[in-house]
């Protein structure tokens, strides 16, 4: 074992020796990763913890069929729509009264703690697309994180949901606490997904809740003051329509996602069933996940929208914007 290994490795060791679910082998492994200096000397101790972070996420994400299945089953929701934004937070923020007044979900609503025992999905409406949410177990719910681990590593955004009538600042940091305990990095809203890193790297929404609630106004205002430079915060409350309103706006954006309306040659837009890419996209991209054959054949496009004018010709190598109109041409 090379000699040179700092303390944070050593640290990172302990965890994994200790570790008795696969969630928390998964990001003790990371954090030893992280740790490894590059150098010759360490490939071998790399490539090692890379078949041993396989391994367990595997494990994580795979579950062995048999007595211990089915409990992993209600978590395995398949994404549909434009993106799936998982809900988070502590006990009693108020994230299923959130998920059914937003999509209209049956989510169990109580004033107790962890009155969410499985995770719910329903899909909220903004203008012409629809995104899936997704209600979670309090995220300190010891008997669940394992299997909420593999729900939220497999979502393309997390919506962290805090209390303005409690305790705003401090909810917020246990939850992000709970995520690096786990391997998490929680990426800036202008950050892209960095390849290299080994921690799972997630876009996050930050909802102050119960924003109809006396005070309301000043824990969100400490709330921004916070973490503003960092995330996207917004004020929410199931009982205000005007905030519901908006949040669906929030949500698509802070999922990083660009509509493009297709048009056939001669043909009218249309806008009833945008293809949805992800923001950044070439034209040849979108083409591709249009179908495979398209993005062999694209020549070249007709555009509407972000142009220098209607109509103007442009190449595969063009990047789309929301609501591009596009006429593909082969």
């Amino acid at each position: 074992m090379p000699a040179n290994l700092p303390p944070a490795y050593f640290e990172a060791e302990q965890k994994y020796r200790s570790a008795k679910s696969p969630a928390q082998k998964v990001a003790a492994l990371q954090q030893l990763l992280s740790a490894v200096p590059k150098h010759k000397g360490t490939d071998h101790l790399r490539a090692d913890l890379r078949s041993k972070l396989s391994r367990a996420t595997e494990e994580l994400e795979n579950p062995k069929r048999g007595g211990g299945t089915s409990q992993y089953q209600p978590y395995a929701i398949r994404k549909e729509g434009a993106g799936q934004a998982v809900l988070i937070g502590l006990p009693n923020a108020g994230k299923s009264q959130l998920l059914a007044a937003l999509t209209g979900a049956p989510a169990k609503v109580g004033d107790y703690p962890f009155t969410t025992q499985l995770p719910m999905p329903g899909m909220l409406r903004y203008q012409n697309v629809l995104i899936q949410l997704v209600d979670t177990p309090a995220i300190n719910d010891n008997d669940v994180q394992t299997r909420l681990f593999s729900l939220l590593r497999n979502s393309d955004m997390l919506l962290i949901v805090v209390d303005l009538s409690g305790d705003p600042l401090s909810e917020a940091e246990e939850v992000m606490e709970e995520l690096e305990r786990w391997g998490y990095r929680l990426l800036r809203t202008d950050e892209d997904v960095d390849p290299e890193d080994l921690k799972v790297q997630k876009h996050v929404l930050l909802m102050g809740n119960k924003a109809d609630l006396p005070d309301a106004d000043e824990a969100l205002e400490m709330l921004q003051e916070l973490y503003g430079d960092r995330f996207t915060v917004v004020a929410a409350s199931a009982a205000d329509d005007d905030l519901l309103a908006g949040l669906g706006e929030a949500v698509f954006t802070a999922l990083r996602r660009t509509r493009v309306y297709l048009k056939a040659p001669g043909g009218k837009p249309d806008y009833t069933s945008p293809l949805i890419v992800e923001t950044g996209s070439s034209l040849e991209e979108a083409a591709h996940s249009l179908h495979k054959d398209w993005g062999r054949k694209l020549k070249y496009a007709l555009l509407w929208g972000s142009g220098k004018f209607d109509g103007q010709r442009v190449g595969r190598e063009y990047v789309l914007q929301d609501e591009d109109v596009v006429e593909l041409h082969g």
